[in-house]
């Protein structure tokens, strides 16, 4: 129970490792050992629960949470990155100095209309773009090569009074991740308009 209270007390409280340490007077590499294998813990029992399978039900669900919240039909996820600030780890250079000028690892994370994680990958060195995690991540992978059973094309329904109706508006268009200016467009992936236009 101690172990978990340890774990607890870093991932709640933002106290560091050392602070840790002192508290439960258990040494320095302990404290990181002991965190690091409840993290583990937690995530494999929890995962499944907290982070759901990838399945056409799943975007289905989803897709009609973004079309009744939002007026955003296809959507079949929010996607962006946060940095993680962190203490520069010993001999890793500049590799997790990111451009807003200090050290992070990097939170990839896709939400469904109800801001709720359906896709997460962290750990990525601060340096690297979200647009550059996502290309290398596992669900790139898996939705270029139709491994995740994205529903096919469909046609976009009219709006009307900020409710969709059955009435198709358009030819058939594919679901899509939507993602800030920092991603690139693919036929899976849609950012918003640039904030500046000059026309």
């Amino acid at each position: 129970m101690e172990r978990f209270a340890m774990t607890l007390r870093y991932l709640v409280s933002g106290h560091t490792f050392v602070d840790i340490h002192l508290a439960y007077q258990t040494g320095l590499t302990t404290v990181r050992k002991i965190v690091t294998e409840v993290c583990q813990i937690i995530i494999e029992r929890l995962k499944e629960e907290c982070i759901p399978k990838f399945s056409r039900a799943l975007w289905v669900e989803t897709e009609k949470g973004f079309l009744t919240q939002a007026q955003f039909p296809n959507c079949i996820g929010a996607i962006d990155g946060k940095h993680i600030r962190i203490i520069r780890p010993p001999h890793s250079g500049s590799l997790y100095y990111n451009y807003k000028h200090y050290y992070s690892i990097v939170l990839l994370a896709m939400c469904n209309a109800n801001y709720e994680f359906t896709y997460i990958n962290v750990g990525v060195q601060g340096k690297e773009s979200d647009s550059a995690i996502f290309t290398q991540s596992r669900l790139y992978e898996q939705i270029n090569n139709d491994l995740i059973d994205i529903p096919p094309a469909k046609a976009l329904p009219v709006i009307h009074n900020d409710k969709p109706t059955n009435i198709a508006a358009t030819a058939a268009l594919p679901y899509i991740i939507v993602g800030d200016e920092a991603f690139g467009l693919s036929s899976h992936v849609m950012r918003p308009y640039a904030r500046a236009l000059d026309l």
